[in-house]
This record gives structure tokens, C-alpha cells and sequence, in this order.
């Protein structure tokens, strides 16, 4: 059984630890002492760390050294014969062991069946061939490296306390014939036996694209999915899809850490790769699963705030991995930005009028599913109060005030879209940002008789400049240019 140990701090227990290389002998003693010393790690990353081909013999196939790996610079491809047995080389003392002996495994194609076994032999040490179980690979994601765990008797351990250089390994691999080249690495004592996280789960992740990513931040992200995402369809959508495609997409430029499309999450590998502990980001991609099914008027700031939120409240690693929302209003900040800034905007509504209740999400989730969703109407019967004043509340009297009178710039064409109105001033992008106007956003303004609107292609009123005195459906080669603006 594949097997990953994760407790609530989202850290997994550490591996082997190998002897580290001492500094410059002194004398000749300590130099024969440090090239003892250095022998021995060399060893035990050839073989346990799969550096090096020579380090293992194989009979019933072929064994090379490749690049695809999981950990160090090497691992070790072995074509099978159907049945293939390797050997390692003869390690001494080990410096640390744990009951959970583990390796990576990664298939090139989709098996239907096979097994891995695991033998270890110590004749110094009283132990000849024990046999350490076997794991069934079948089914295993293609071109993924998944983690293999094998249970290793309170007998062997103790055996293995002891001083020896007579220590072996034999993995046996048992799959089709034709089944193509697998790929070992990373062999190492991972910490105790952990149940499958997602054994007897009601729901699936199906993962696919993960080659060169390492194992464990799959194995995060995958059991944060079983763990959350039961929670989140309890708390919002019961009824939500029970099957969630996982895709890991090559990085293009411009591209977003995640997403979500046509029912399935997509994770950006580079993101992944550079932030191998925001396992959280299935909790923030699996929420927009969970919402499937609004209707009628649906603001976007309402979605991903609300998955910031559920992030916030039941993420596993958000700490480790640097993530947080706003602790407080910040000049600039604004509700329609979406993601933290209303998630933390929800948190301070749960706590000013819903003592008791359940979060302002779950009753906005309720309302769109109905479709009933509306400005004032909607925040008036969930709090008394309408948005802007909620939010300049919030601020604690910070945000600026909505304006009464002015130009009105749109997010659309057509004079659609969002509406922002602005009344006599100068608004560099921090100025129109704490008004929810984003950079590079309007593309329609509305300008009454008697005002000018000047605007910028950069911030502080620089860059190109286009003046209008009349409201314009469309404002052609500025659109979604404006970063600072002028109100005459």
C-alpha cells in the first residue's frame, strides 16, 4: 500500500540521516579517519540514493544510471523481464533507522498489475533474507514517482543497531512484460507506517502530468485533498463532484499558479516546483470545485475571495509555506480585488454580525445557488448595511469613501461591467486600486458636460497621455492601459 505520514503541521517526518563530510584533516590520523568517512557516504548514496548503476547488480533484465530522479542527480532505470531481481552493494553501519523502509517508483506506462518486494541481509548481524513484505504497484500514476512503503520488524531494526559491513538490499520487481523501463530512487527509513490517506475516502483525485516533481509534495498535496476536501463539500456543496482531475501543466509565461476548468484543477509545475509546500493550493482550487452550480449574478470577487477564506480556515501548511491573508486594512486594499483581501473582509463580517452563525461565505453560497443575489438588497438582509459602507467600516473609516459625483470609469466596453465613479482629483494607482479600480482596467468612461478626464499609461501621472472631455463606449488604443488618472 502506498503510504504518506502527514500530521497537522503539513511536515513529513525526515529521512535517513547520512554522516557529513568533516573539514580539512590536520594530520595524517584524521585524514585516513575523513576518507573512511567520505568512502562510506559515498556508498550509501550510490546505493541508497541510486547514484551510481555499479552499486546494484540486476539478474532478469537491465539496470542503467538516468537523470530522472526524485532526490540527488541520478537514478536508476531498470528494464524488466517480467520478474527482475537487483542487489546492492555492501554497506556499512547505518547512522539512523525508523520502522518504514521506503523507495520511489515510477512506471512508464499504466500497469495492470505488479509488485515490489524488499529483502534485507546482514549475515553479521544474524539476518539472511528478511523478507520485508511487498506493495502492489498496479495502477500507479505513468511518469510520477510514487512513494513505496515497507514495514520493518521491531527483529530487523534491532539487528541493524548494531556495527556491520555486510548490510544488503534485494528489491524485486514483478510487473508485465513490455511494460517498459521503471525508475527507482531515494531509497530510505521514512518514519512509522501510516494508513493510505485515501483509504475508505469517498472522493478521488486523480493525478496526472507530475513527472519532476518530488514525491512528497505530490503526497501532500494529494492527502491535503483528502483530508479538506470532504469538509469543504460538507460545509458548502454536499452534493459537489466525488472525482477531481489533477493536471500538472508545463509553465508558460504569464501562467497562474492554479486554476480550475471544465471540472478539473490545473497546477502550474513551476509554481509547484519552486513552492514544493503549498500543498494548500488544492484547498483553494478544490473550493471552486465545490461551487459549481451558482446561477444568475455571480461577482468574481465573491468566488475567490471566499476560496482565500477557505484556504485561511482549513489549509494544513499555510504557515510553512509563507501564506497568509491580511491581518488588517491597508490604504490601497479593496473588496472587489477578491482572494485575501476579501477573505479577510468575510472574517471581520463573521465576527461584527454573525456571532453564532454560520460564516457569511456559507449564506453567500446558499444565495447563489438560488440565483437570488443582488446589490444593496443581499448585504442589507445579511448584515443591515450595504457593501461600500461595510467596507469602509471595516477600515476602520480608511477606505475612501464611494463618490456622489464625477466621472465614471467602467470595467467593459459599452459602459459595462464594474463601475467606479471618481469626483474632482488626482489618483495615482494606489489611489484607484483603494477604490477597486485595478491596474490596466477601464475601458469605458463616462464624462459628464463641465469635466476633464487625463490619463496615464504609468503611475504618477506619466507615460503616454490621453485627455477626454465626453464619455467614450470604447477607449480604443488605451484600453486597459489607465494607471493613474487626473479629474479636472
Amino acid at each position: 500500500m502506498l503510504r504518506a505520514r502527514l500530521d497537522r503541521s503539513g511536515l513529513f517526518l525526515s529521512l535517513l540521516a547520512l554522516p557529513a563530510c568533516m573539514g580539512e584533516p590536520a594530520d595524517s590520523d584524521e585524514a585516513s579517519t575523513v576518507g573512511v568517512m567520505t568512502s562510506a557516504l559515498t556508498t550509501q548514496e550510490s546505493v541508497l540514493g541510486f547514484e551510481s548503476a555499479q552499486a546494484w547488480s540486476v539478474s532478469g533484465g537491465a539496470i542503467a544510471s538516468t537523470g530522472v530522479h526524485s532526490e540527488g542527480s541520478a537514478a536508476l532505470s531498470v528494464t524488466t523481464n517480467g520478474y527482475t531481481q537487483l542487489n546492492s552493494a555492501a554497506l556499512s553501519t547505518l547512522s539512523s533507522t525508523s520502522p518504514t523502509l521506503s523507495v520511489d517508483f515510477r512506471p512508464s506506462a499504466a500497469l495492470a498489475w505488479g509488485q515490489v518486494q524488499l529483502v534485507v541481509d546482514a549475515p553479521s548481524r544474524g539476518l539472511y533474507s528478511a523478507y520485508l513484505g511487498q506493495v502492489s504497484v498496479q495502477g500507479l500514476p505513468v511518469n510520477t514517482f510514487s512513494r513505496l512503503d515497507f514495514n520493518v520488524p521491531p527483529s530487523v531494526l534491532q539487528a541493524l543497531t548494531g556495527s556491520y559491513s555486510d548490510l544488503r538490499f534485494q528489491l524485486s520487481i514483478n510487473i508485465p512484460q513490455g511494460s517498459g523501463a521503471v525508475v527507482l530512487d531515494n531509497l530510505r527509513f521514512a518514519g512509522p507506517p501510516a494508513e493510505d490517506c485515501a483509504a475508505g475516502s469517498a472522493y478521488t483525485l486523480g493525478i496526472t502530468g507530475a513527472e519532476g516533481i518530488d514525491p512528497d509534495t505530490i503526497e501532500g498535496i494529494r492527502c491535503t485533498f483528502y483530508e479538506v476536501y470532504p469538509e469543504l463539500a460538507a460545509a458548502y456543496n454536499p452534493a459537489a463532484q466525488t472525482t477531481v482531475p489533477l493536471t500538472f501543466v508545463e509553465e508558460t509565461p504569464d501562467m497562474p499558479p492554479a486554476w480550475v476548468s471544465g471540472g478539473g484543477v490545473f497546477i502550474n509545475k513551476g509554481h509547484i516546483i519552486r513552492n514544493p509546500l503549498d500543498w494548500d493550493v488544492i484547498v483553494h482550487e478544490g473550493m471552486h470545485i465545490v461551487q459549481d452550480g451558482y446561477t444568475g449574478t455571480v461577482p468574481g470577487w465573491i468566488i475567490e475571495g471566499t476560496a482565500d477564506f477557505v484556504r485561511d480556515k482549513y489549509g494544513l501548511t499555510n504557515d510553512v509555506n509563507g501564506w497568509s491573508i491580511p491581518s488588517a486594512y491597508a490604504y490601497g486594499q479593496h473588496y472587489s480585488t477578491g482572494y485575501g483581501d476579501a477573505a479577510a473582509f468575510f472574517k471581520w463580517i463573521d465576527a461584527q454580525y454573525r456571532s453564532g452563525q454560520a460564516p457569511v461565505t456559507q449564506a453567500l453560497d446558499d444565495i447563489l445557488r438560488a440565483g437570488t443575489y443582488a446589490e444593496p438588497q443581499t448585504w442589507l438582509s445579511l448584515t443591515g448595511s450595504d457593501l461600500d459602507a461595510l467596507w469602509v467600516a471595516y477600515s476602520g473609516g480608511l477606505a475612501p469613501a464611494p463618490a456622489t459625483q464625477g466621472i465614471t470609469v467602467y470595467e467593459h466596453a459599452d459602459f459595462g461591467g464594474r463601475a467606479v465613479r471618481l469626483d474632482v482629483g488626482q489618483y495615482q494607482l494606489i489611489d484607484l486600486k483603494a477604490r477597486g479600480i485595478q491596474n490596466d482596467w477601464i475601458s469605458s468612461v463616462a464624462v459628464p458636460a463641465g469635466y476633464t478626464l487625463e490619463a496615464y499609461t504609468d503611475d504618477g501621472f506619466s507615460g503616454t497621455q490621453a485627455v477626454y472631455t465626453s464619455s467614450s463606449s470604447f477607449v480604443g488604443s488605451f484600453n486597459d492601459l489607465f494607471t493613474s488618472i487626473i479629474v479636472r
